[in-house]
């Protein structure tokens, strides 16, 4: 992993985060479309029954993946005082990846995880997949860490 290409490209995908979730919790026609990026709280159930009902094809995978991703990132960094940023630990296995940790609601000061890839794992699910459990199963493990 070039964590170089990793850091350069970070701004970017920070930037992104907000207009595609903004725009994403209005097609799908949720009220307040732009509370999601401060109270994504508030979004987590509705969104949760719309992905579970969802048949994820092949062509939509990628686009899904990329939404969830931002919203569980953003439910994080929101609900726990967290934040974004590029894992640079070398021993960590999240290294160059784009992870959500700092926070300040959980004991251990090094909790952090990877939200696009918990957003793969997600998505690769069959229909009836649950985003409440997965974000209760992260606060869990971050909890116990």
């Amino acid at each position: 992993m070039d964590i170089e290409l990793q850091k350069e490209r970070f701004e970017a995908f920070r930037n992104e985060r907000m207009p595609v979730l903004h725009e994403f919790s209005q097609n799908l026609g949720f009220q307040n479309p732009h509370e999601i990026l401060i109270n994504p709280m508030a979004f987590l159930e509705p969104l949760s029954n719309w992905l579970s009902d969802q048949d994820i094809s092949e062509e939509s995978r990628n686009w899904i993946i990329v939404r969830i991703g931002y919203f569980i990132g953003e439910l994080f960094a929101v609900k726990h005082d967290g934040c974004w940023s590029v894992c640079e630990a070398k021993s960590s296995r999240y290294y160059g990846h784009y992870v959500v940790g700092e926070f300040s609601s959980f004991s251990n000061p090094n909790a952090l995880f990877a939200p696009m890839e918990v957003a793969f794992e997600l998505a690769n699910q069959p229909q009836g997949r649950s985003l409440s459990g997965i974000v209760a199963e992260i606060e869990s493990a971050l909890n116990g860490l």
